[in-house]
């Protein structure tokens, strides 16, 4: 995930809109329906299936298109399609421009940079979530009627010594295994993780090809991630790179009405596939009908829900890209400010919906909850407080969402620049490290192999 910071939201100029800023705001739009669907999984779980099985009947939010916003699927495939796009247009630029050095620099220095924006900013919101977790801040969260709170809210550690070896074990758990108790969406910076690599190693190994052959590369790829069932990563990080193939030197300008129009059922037609429940999709005709259209094209045994979120993202991505019109408003000044604070708000949202939404929802009850009791006469441990209603969430949740957007913009502001810092000075590390014990060195003039110099013989 390219992450991107906006010093401030004022309207850019021409020459700061890029080509690719719909990207910026396509995944700005992404993370708001992340944390959407985690609200969702909280207070409205009856939106999961698309139907109420026992009476047959459906709400509004069950049905295509307003499902969405409890989709994360959905939107978490948008991210690894924007990745790959994103993380391959620059090399794929200076490649087709002849620049194959450049390309590879570009390529090696991108793939560094933004493994350290990846894992610094991961492993402060860890160690930030594992602290408060000690003091107790998840605490209420475990004890609420709502769902995703109560999954997701780690228990503290029995002493701190316990404490220290946890939060030692989960960092390293985030890029090994792909968990992390502290913070559960970070179950996705793996994946990402690995899409990066994806897109490094295919550029590394076709930079210097011509563009026909690297996106018939690709195309392979695309079909290969099909076959082998990866619908979360390959599928989309391929997908992406094509779409950088075909949107260089500039992305696609139609000049017919019908070539202008035609993109706009195609978006509709990604976000219907988007909509497609992971579950429970054999209860009503739209989603049976997705689902057996599934049993032909995918393979076997594959998570359905993971592969029509994937296609879907993937025709949203392809429409936009063919529409100016939907370039320019994907290119709004107000969505570029949501993609620029993209990563920190999939990052600091879980801590901050586990503590800060938690107590503000459930604060007040909890003062006056009293618990179940058993036959026995003593107090239910099961017992949980009830879910707000839905005035109550409909008059707080706008101020938790308003102080979250605060605290991710303060902590892109004056934050994030620490993790760039330390980013670029391991990179200087690595770049130095050892140079010194190399004078003399024939490779010192930074060339593969030794370089025999011709010198005068003095008279």
């Amino acid at each position: 995930m390219t992450v991107v910071s906006f010093a401030d939201s004022r309207k850019p100029a021409p020459s700061r809109v890029r080509n690719s800023s719909w990207a910026d705001g396509l995944r700005g739009i992404a993370s708001v329906f992340v944390v959407s669907s985690h609200v969702t999984l909280c207070f409205a779980r009856y939106v999961v299936p698309p139907s109420f099985g026992e009476t047959g009947q459906i709400a509004l939010f069950q049905r295509p298109f307003f499902r969405l916003v409890g989709q994360g699927q959905a939107f978490v495939a948008i991210f690894f399609v924007l990745l790959g796009y994103v993380n391959s247009l620059k090399a794929v630029q200076l490649a087709r421009a002849g620049a194959v050095t450049d390309a590879l620099s570009s390529l090696a220095s991108s793939a560094f940079r933004r493994t350290g924006r990846l894992v610094f900013p991961a492993a402060a919101v860890t160690v930030i979530a594992w602290f408060f977790c000690q003091l107790g801040a998840f605490q209420l969260a475990l004890k609420t009627d709502a769902y995703w709170l109560r999954a997701t809210s780690p228990r503290p550690s029995p002493s701190w010594p316990v404490a220290i070896s946890d939060l030692v074990r989960q960092l390293i758990s985030t890029w090994f295994y792909g968990d992390n108790a502290y913070d559960q969406p970070q179950w996705a910076l793996l994946p990402l993780f690995k899409g990066s690599l994806y897109v490094f190693m295919t550029l590394l190994a076709t930079v210097n090809s011509t563009p026909k052959f690297r996106l018939l590369a690709e195309a392979i790829l695309y079909m290969w991630s099909w076959a082998i069932g990866d619908g979360l990563i390959g599928l989309n990080v391929f997908a992406g790179m094509i779409m950088a193939e075909l949107s260089v030197p500039n992305p696609p300008e139609p000049r017919s009405f019908l070539a202008r129009v035609l993109p706009y059922p195609f978006a509709v037609l990604g976000l219907y596939l988007c909509s497609f429940p992971d579950q429970y999709y054999e209860q009503v005709a739209w989603s049976r009908q997705l689902w057996q259209i599934g049993l032909v094209i995918f393979p076997q045994n594959v998570s359905m829900g993971r592969f029509f979120a994937g296609l879907g993202a993937q025709i949203l991505c392809f429409s936009v890209l063919y529409s100016p019109s939907m370039r320019r408003a994907l290119s709004n000044r107000y969505l570029l400010w949501l993609g620029g604070i993209s990563f920190p708000l999939y990052l600091l949202h879980g801590p901050l919906m586990r503590s800060v939404m938690t107590y503000l929802l459930f604060g007040r009850a909890a003062l006056t909850f009293q618990p179940a009791t058993l036959e026995d006469g003593t107090p239910d441990p099961e017992s949980l407080i009830p879910v707000p209603s839905f005035l109550t969430l409909w008059l707080l949740l706008p101020i938790f969402f308003t102080f979250l957007l605060v605290v991710v913009k303060w902590w892109s502001v004056r934050v994030e620049p620490y993790f760039g810092t330390a980013t670029n000075q391991l990179e200087n590390f690595a770049r130095s490290w050892g140079k010194g014990g190399l004078s003399g060195s024939p490779m010192q003039n930074g060339s593969l192999l030794p370089t025999a110099v011709a010198r005068k013989q003095a008279l």
